[in-house]
C-alpha cells in the first residue's frame, strides 16, 4: 500500500485562508455592531445633558420661588387683581424685582394676570405661549467656552408673546417663567393675609438638531408671617 502524499504547504494555506465572500459578511456584522455601539454612546450623552439641563432649571425655579416667599408683602397685594387692596393701575402685569444670579443687577419676573386660567398656564403646546400670559424668557449660561456663538430668540422660542433684548448663546439654558398671584385670604374669623404663588416654567435644550421643550409648574404660599 502506497503511503499518502503530502500536501504542499501552498496547498495548506489556500485550504484555510478566507474567502472574499466571508471576509465581507465579518466586515458587515462588525459595521453593525460598531453602528449599535456608537448610537448608544450618542444616546447617552444625549440623556445626560438633558438631565443636567432638567437640574439646572429645577435649581434655578427654586431659587426664584425662595426670594417670592421673601418679598415685602405689599409686592403681593398689588400683583393680584382679585385682591380688594390691590392698585388698579397694576391690573394686566406687575413687576416683581428679582435677582437672576449673584450679580447686582435685578432681573424682573412679570406677573400674568388672574384673568389667564391656571390650567391654561400649566396646559396647552409645549414652546408655545398661552393667549394673555405674560412671558419672562431668560437664558442661563451653561457653558461658558460656547460664549461666543449665539442664536435669535425667535429661532429658538417661535411661539412666544414677547422676546427679550438680549441674544441667547448657543451653549445656554433657555427657560421661560409665568407667575401668577392669587389670594387665598379666609373669608372668616380668624384671619391671616395669604397669596398663592404659581410659578409655571418651561425650559429647552437642543437634542442632536431638535429642539425639546419641558414644562413644569411649582406652587408655595406667602403668608403675613414669613416663613424661611
Amino acid at each position: 500500500m502506497r503511503p499518502p502524499i503530502p500536501r504542499s504547504p501552498l496547498i495548506r494555506r489556500r485550504t484555510s485562508a478566507f474567502s472574499l465572500f466571508e471576509v465581507m459578511i465579518s466586515m458587515g456584522i462588525m459595521a453593525v455592531i460598531m453602528s449599535s455601539v456608537l448610537a448608544s454612546f450618542v444616546q447617552t450623552r444625549r440623556l445626560a445633558a438633558a438631565s443636567v439641563a432638567q437640574n439646572c432649571a429645577v435649581t434655578i425655579v427654586q431659587g426664584y420661588i425662595e426670594q417670592l416667599k421673601n418679598m415685602p408683602l405689599q409686592n403681593f397685594i398689588n400683583a393680584d387683581a382679585t385682591d380688594p387692596q390691590f392698585n388698579p393701575r397694576l391690573t394686566v402685569s406687575y413687576e416683581l424685582p428679582t435677582m437672576k444670579d449673584q450679580s447686582t443687577t435685578p432681573i424682573t419676573l412679570f406677573t400674568t394676570p388672574s384673568t389667564v386660567a391656571i390650567a391654561t398656564l400649566t396646559g396647552g403646546t409645549l414652546g408655545v405661549s398661552p393667549t394673555g400670559a405674560v412671558d419672562n424668557l431668560q437664558t442661563f449660561d451653561m457653558d461658558s467656552r460656547n460664549a461666543s456663538g449665539t442664536s435669535t430668540w425667535t429661532s429658538v422660542w417661535p411661539s412666544a408673546n414677547n422676546y427679550p433684548t438680549t441674544t441667547p448663546g448657543r451653549a445656554d439654558l433657555r427657560m421661560n417663567f409665568w407667575v401668577q398671584i392669587t389670594d387665598l385670604t379666609p373669608t372668616s374669623s380668624p384671619k391671616c393675609k395669604a397669596y398663592g404663588i404659581t410659578l409655571v416654567y418651561t425650559w429647552q435644550y437642543t437634542n442632536g438638531s431638535r429642539v425639546s421643550y419641558f414644562k413644569d409648574s411649582v406652587r408655595t404660599v406667602r403668608s403675613a408671617v414669613q416663613t424661611f
